[in-house]
């Protein structure tokens, strides 16, 4: 797994980068064997200052997986809150993907059925 970390308008302290780093690799689990071939890039900044003064940082996550990319963004008062926002809302898209692949699958099962029992 690769991760990169990234700041703009902001002085990112080795502690914050850790911290971000251990929330953000929570959700790599609900890939099972993907987590090792995926990549995180990770984007911490400063808000522009236009009526955002109370949550003046933005977190914004890619992650590239088994020929799939999940986005997450997050506008909040500290990095580390935003970087727990970020990781539900990563979680929640590999959720939602991996349960629509299943159902595709099992639509795909019961369409073959039907046609194998239609042939007797």
């Amino acid at each position: 797994m690769n991760i990169t970390i990234k700041a703009n308008k902001y002085r990112l302290s080795p502690e914050a980068e850790a911290v971000i780093e251990e929330k953000l690799t929570a959700p790599l689990r609900l890939l099972g064997d993907e987590s090792e071939t995926a990549l995180l890039e990770i984007e911490v900044e400063q808000a522009p200052a236009e009526g955002r003064s109370s949550e003046p940082y933005r977190l914004v996550a890619r992650l590239a997986a088994g020929g799939e990319v999940y986005h997450a963004e997050a506008v909040k008062p500290s990095p580390e809150s935003a970087a727990d926002r970020v990781r539900s809302e990563l979680e929640s898209e590999i959720r939602r993907s991996r349960g629509r692949a299943r159902r595709l699958w099992k639509k795909g099962r019961l369409a073959v059925k039907n046609i194998l029992r239609f042939n007797r």
